[in-house]
């Protein structure tokens, strides 16, 4: 008994320093992770309106992508579109990019010219996302900013395992149990705080923890390289989405003077390969950069709720409209793939909508606790130390 009585003062103690040197970083990023959970639903918001596409009647034919391309360089010269995005529903514009700015939007049956919304929402999100990843500092590898949310994650899982440990009662009854299972009511606001940890602590364990080792894998190197070498392979230098990339291809030389097919040439053979599609980003070819000797690389979407099982980038032959490669997640490595599912459970998108909403209730969760862990060592050092004197 004396050794369990030890053991337990230990991991109490354990459990209780690690939430005071690490709580107000982790209620930082848990506030932070809550609001940046749904930016990709935040911005598809902003743009809802202008991005509505007008066609005169049901059976009205999109324009080419080059009419619409140059209908957007007539209203916007300054904006030189490299990318755009076809959407399969007909009520969608198309979206124009060059390299990170935009989209701007081009009705397809009117060639009506909309700026997005979305600048001054992805900002503020921008900046959100620089505090939950580095606390406000510098994002570089070694950097003190990604070290504090580095070691604040890892304690985090520590609190997770010591905190089971501890919920656990001396001894086992269902009275017991029942105390600390659910809410009950108290007269004293240290009780309830007590009653508070121990519910929300007990019933948002598994997301916490999935969230907090998700997060270490994802902000130290050697996090990072684990599941590459779980599975014995060489994991990549690059720890964003670079590391997606693949070999380069090299296409069949082309006939003398030939010339790149259209957008819509290029789109066709995806488009008839994978019916179900969504959306096709491709890249804008100016005739510059003919003969080409690669092939080009189109973004595909399928209907799926994780963002990169949804998306899969597809090489396609610009002269001979041939797919040359296709490649869905579950063609990566196992090492690559768990990577993945590491990134995107940690932000509740890998179970779509209703992921991201469990993530963010574990967020508030671990807010909750901090609070509730905060206020009852304020009580445990201060209050006895002022009934001692």
């Amino acid at each position: 008994m004396a050794l369990n009585s030890k053991l337990r003062k230990s991991i109490f103690w354990l459990h209780l320093v690690s939430g005071l040197i690490t709580g107000i970083v982790i209620a930082m990023m848990s506030a932070t992770g809550i609001a940046i959970a749904f930016e990709d639903e935040m911005l598809e918001w902003s743009d809802r309106a202008v991005k509505i596409a007008q066609p005169a009647t049901p059976e009205a034919e999109r324009m080419s992508i080059a009419t619409a391309q140059s209908h957007l360089q007539q209203a916007l010269p300054e904006f030189a579109a490299n990318y755009v995005e076809v959407p399969s529903a007909p009520s969608l514009a198309y979206s124009f990019y060059h390299s990170r700015k935009g989209p701007i939007y081009v009705d397809p049956y009117n060639g009506a010219i909309s700026e997005s919304n979305r600048e001054a929402v992805h900002h503020v999100i921008h900046e959100i996302e620089e505090w939950h990843r580095f606390f406000g500092g510098s994002g570089e590898p070694g950097s003190l900013g990604r070290l504090v949310t580095g070691i604040s994650n890892l304690a985090l899982v520590i609190l997770c395992i010591t905190g089971l440990y501890l919920w656990f009662p001396r001894r086992w009854s269902w009275r017991a149990i029942r105390a600390i299972l659910w809410f009950r009511s108290y007269s004293s606001s240290k009780a309830r705080d007590f009653n508070w940890h121990n519910v929300f602590g007990f019933w948002s364990l598994p997301v916490v923890l999935i969230l907090a080792a998700t997060a270490v894998s994802i902000s130290f190197e050697w996090g990072h390289k684990l599941p590459f070498l779980a599975f014995g392979e060489e994991p990549p230098k690059a720890r964003n989405f670079s590391m997606m990339a693949q070999a380069p291809l090299e296409i069949a030389p082309p006939a003398h003077n030939s010339q790149p097919l259209s957008a819509e040439a290029m789109l066709a053979p995806v488009q008839d390969a994978y019916p179900m599609w969504e959306k096709i980003g491709l890249p804008l070819l100016a005739p510059s950069e003919a003969p080409l000797n690669k092939p080009v690389s189109l973004d595909l979407y399928l209907p799926d709720y994780m963002p990169n099982r949804a998306w899969m980038p597809v090489d396609v032959d610009p002269y001979r409209g041939l797919i040359l490669r296709a490649t869905h997640l579950k063609d990566r490595s196992a090492g690559l793939q768990a990577r993945i599912w590491i990134r995107f459970l940690h932000t509740g998108g890998a179970f779509g909508f209703w992921g991201k909403v469990i993530a963010s209730l574990g967020c508030f969760a671990a807010l909750v606790l901090v609070y509730t862990g905060f206020s009852l060592s304020y009580r445990r050092f201060f209050n006895q130390h002022r009934r001692t004197r």
